[in-house]
């Protein structure tokens, strides 16, 4: 089973309350740390459910979500024709293998989607790719840990990342005024015993 449709199984009860209030950290922290413009052109690769999309939309020109899993865009497709959301844009599609035109977006964002991603240096390359001069991206991912955060790590291609390492990548790909920060923590239970996961936010901005 491909992840889109592993994601398709749980799409009709993702959006919990602990998951909305981390994409509302997200937003906030987006928009504290980040000049967002209301002219700028903002795409999203592996949006999910469109929680994060949803609240940034009012702030931005235009969003370009995707996703791989039909279930979830179809849950994010509801959310914006009831809330009459009318500058996002969705599509399900794997933006990462095609090509599409390069230097067309103002910031670029990505939450929860590069340990699923194998090839990690060649994807942030890619997203870099997509920025105009002087846009951002900004990734959200979990913090380098043991293995036990996912239930089954069937999909998963990394149990987190290091700041170094978040660092690397970024300087590979041409990014510049680069920061990485822990903006929450995720609570589990493992074993009987409840254990946190620091989830953190790496942005750059594309070398001028």
């Amino acid at each position: 089973m491909d992840i889109g449709k592993r994601f398709d199984q749980v799409a009709s009860r993702y959006d919990t309350p602990d998951k909305l209030e981390r994409s509302r950290i997200i937003v906030e922290k987006i928009l504290s740390e980040i000049p967002v413009k209301k002219s700028f052109k903002v795409l999203d690769v592996g949006a999910g459910t469109g929680t994060v999309d949803i609240l940034l939309s009012p702030y931005v020109r235009e969003i370009y979500a995707y996703d791989l899993s039909e279930g979830m865009l179809s849950v994010f497709s509801e959310k914006i024709k009831k809330k009459g959301i009318k500058n996002i844009k969705i599509f399900k599609e794997d933006i990462l293998n095609k090509n599409k035109n390069h230097g067309d977006f103002d910031l670029v964002i990505t939450s929860m989607t590069l340990h699923h991603i194998d090839d990690t240096y060649n994807a942030v390359k890619k997203l870099s790719d997509f920025l105009n001069i002087g846009g951002y991206l900004v990734i959200v991912d979990l913090e380098k840990e043991d293995g036990s955060f996912h239930s089954d790590n069937t999909d998963v291609k990394h149990f987190g990342f290091d700041r170094k390492e978040i660092e690397s990548m970024f300087r590979s790909a041409d990014l510049q005024n680069i920061n990485v920060q822990t903006i929450f923590t995720i609570d589990k239970e493992r074993e009987g015993k409840l254990r946190k996961y620091p989830v953190f936010m790496a942005y750059g901005r594309k070398a001028t």
